[in-house]
């Protein structure tokens, strides 16, 4: 058996880890699980272990700052944590700040590292810091999961070893199919009209909060949606923004839009508004596959995605943040029925539900020969 180290520190992840913590529990795995706090609010993270029916973290490490305040104590409390416990492997997830600093200190720590959800590439700043996190990631890595063909692709282009990269899906349709089918709170569900057409809103990402032009024009399509009742599951930075910009006051009184702040505690909440929705406006990478496992339509309020194979398939589609565009494509999709089924009917391009089942299978296959040393002379690359 093996000892694995599971470094979290957002919601996303811990709904994304949470298959592969209870499959490595199946399998009879020591699971040693490390929260950050990157996340520190209760309703992102607390109640979520408790809903997907994992433990509470063996260790919390409390980081609060600057990203780069969060950096140095990730980095200073983590590493004797892991010299202390010498788990076989650390696992880390996606493109958090939590990614790119656990997997640093285990890579320096001389622990592998394996990073699920790894190639994920806009080739750009944007979604900024994630890009820079989930290539750091990369590079401090032993093994790696991309969830598809394009993630892999982009790992093999960049000259990481073939030999180490499995595809193997993305743990969130494990998730959708593990948690899908729980019973919602009967209250959230008690808020919505049934006789008009839902759409559920969520957007957080640091490029657009940190921009008033970007978030102006999406309060102002908010607003101007009155003919559909307006799910907001609102994060912290998205109620700074709408305080600082000005459209708090409006969006509260707004009689066609629910504003949930504190958002969401349960992920099971989440899966049953997006569920019913007859679309879905995000700017998140998460919503964008889990809408693809949930064929629903969904408008990313971004110009690039690292989620291409969303866009490939005709789940999804970036429109960036101007009021007239966002206005336009949503009432395109909650308007015509036909938009509406193409998107509906686009293939999920992220695997059958059984990610962690092959995340375990790899490691396991790879016990006692984690490390990426080299066994050989090769040739020099010119």
């Amino acid at each position: 058996m093996m000892k694995l180290m599971h470094c979290m520190g957002t919601r996303p992840e811990i709904i994304k880890m949470a298959p592969v913590i209870k499959e490595a529990e199946r399998r009879g795995h020591t699971n040693i699980i490390v929260w950050t706090g990157q996340h520190y609010d209760r309703e992102l993270f607390s109640g979520v272990f408790t809903d997907l029916g994992i433990s509470m973290p063996h260790y919390s490490l409390d980081i609060r700052g600057t990203p780069c305040e969060i950096g140095g104590g990730v980095l200073s409390k983590l590493e004797p944590i892991i010299k202390s416990e010498m788990p076989d492997i650390v696992l880390v997830h996606g493109d958090t700040f939590t990614a790119l600093f656990a997997s640093v200190a285990s890579a320096l720590c001389l622990v592998p590292v394996g990073h699920i959800e790894s190639g994920l590439r806009t080739h750009s700043w944007e979604p900024f810091p994630e890009q820079i996190c989930t290539r750091t990631a990369d590079a401090a890595s032993s093994l790696y999961f991309p969830a598809t063909e394009t993630n892999y692709k982009n790992l093999i282009n960049e000259g990481f070893p073939k030999e180490r990269i499995f595809t193997v899906g993305n743990s969130v349709v494990d998730a959708v199919r593990i948690y899908g089918n729980k019973n919602p709170s009967i209250r959230e569900q008690e808020k919505i009209p049934k006789n008009r057409k839902l759409i559920f809103f969520s957007a957080h990402r640091r490029e657009n909060t940190m921009s008033r032009e970007r978030m102006s024009g999406i309060f102002e399509a908010l607003l101007a949606l009155k003919d559909y009742t307006i799910y907001c599951a609102v994060l912290p930075g998205t109620q700074r923004a709408a305080k600082e910009y000005g459209y708090l006051d409006q969006l509260l009184a707004a009689e066609h839009i629910i504003w949930k702040y504190p958002s969401l505690e349960k992920y099971t909440d989440v899966l049953s508004l997006v569920k019913q929705s007859d679309l879905v406006l995000t700017d998140s990478g998460g919503l964008q596959e889990e809408t693809a496992s949930l064929h629903v339509p969904c408008l990313t309020l971004r110009y690039v995605t690292d989620r291409p194979e969303t866009v490939v398939a005709g789940s999804n589609k970036c429109i960036g943040f101007k009021k007239a565009d966002i206005v336009r494509e949503s009432r395109s999709v909650l308007e015509n029925e036909s938009v509406s089924l193409k998107m509906r009917s686009a293939q999920n391009p992220y695997g059958d539900g059984h990610s962690s089942e092959k995340i375990l299978d790899a490691i396991e296959a790879y016990k006692g020969k984690l490390h990426r040393w080299e066994k050989e002379i090769r040739e020099a690359k010119v």
